[in-house]
């Protein structure tokens, strides 16, 4: 089974990318703000990609249902009848 790396890491490396391309053109005396959001950014992308390779992979679907289908209801119960369905009427 193939592991892939979710939106949410990949979103923050690319924010990291974006602050690491932005420090040759910030001011000298600004140029922390973009080295900490470009840190700050490639901690989050690790994170968030360890996060999504550990995390077990799905379950095949026959294994999910018991053998059910998977819009079957679990309860003994029929449905209720639809309104307006003709139902015997109580005696006055």
């Amino acid at each position: 089974m193939r592991r892939t790396i979710g939106r949410r890491a990949l979103f923050f490396g690319l924010m990291g990318l974006v602050c690491a391309v932005l420090i040759p053109v910030t001011p000298p005396e600004l140029r922390w703000v973009d080295w900490f959001t470009a840190g700050l950014a490639a901690f989050w992308t690790i994170l968030l990609a360890l996060e999504d390779l550990s995390r077990p992979g799905p379950e095949p679907e026959s294994d999910l249902t018991g053998g059910r289908a998977l819009n079957e209801p679990q309860t003994p119960f029929g449905p209720p009848p639809r309104p307006g369905s003709s139902r015997p009427r109580p005696r006055p």
